[in-house]
């Protein structure tokens, strides 16, 4: 799922003055941050998976606070998420997240990211494709619905 633009604008305003005092860490596109629901790797979607989707609630989500995996600095993700990741094949581990900055060193000094973004209303996701020397390209859409549906 791709945040919409005023709410990428908005945390990338937030991490500005972060990216200044911490240039060691490697960050993020804008326009490449989005939230995974589940990642299927080099595996093909089982088949269902997309169908499924569709029949789903659009949520309301925020992002807000932060926090590290090895390796990996992300803002988190407010509102009810689980219940979509379910339906892409997520399981229980999973923890909604965008991922702003990573580092191959072992010890980092994370910085703390105070941010509380606006709400918006999540109306598609994305199956999304990577490839390391072209980065992501969308390879289908699932719309959700809305309450206005």
């Amino acid at each position: 799922m791709f945040p919409p633009a005023p709410v990428v604008a908005e945390l990338d305003e937030a991490l500005r003055p972060l990216r200044a005092a911490h240039p060691d860490l490697k960050w993020s596109t804008p326009g490449r941050w989005h939230i995974t629901l589940c990642f299927h790797g080099d595996d093909a979607v089982p088949d269902g998976r997309l169908e499924a989707l569709r029949d789903a609630t659009a949520p309301t989500l925020r992002l807000t606070g932060s926090g590290t995996f090895p390796g990996v600095l992300w803002i988190g993700v407010d509102g009810p998420l689980h219940p979509l990741a379910r339906l892409a094949g997520a399981d229980e581990r999973w923890r909604p997240h965008l991922t702003v900055a990573r580092s191959r060193r072992r010890r980092v000094r994370w910085p703390h990211v105070g941010f509380t973004g606006r709400e918006w209303t999540v109306t598609e996701v994305a199956l999304v494709g990577s490839d390391p020397s072209a980065g992501y390209r969308v390879l289908d859409r699932v719309p959700l619905s809305t309450p206005n549906d």
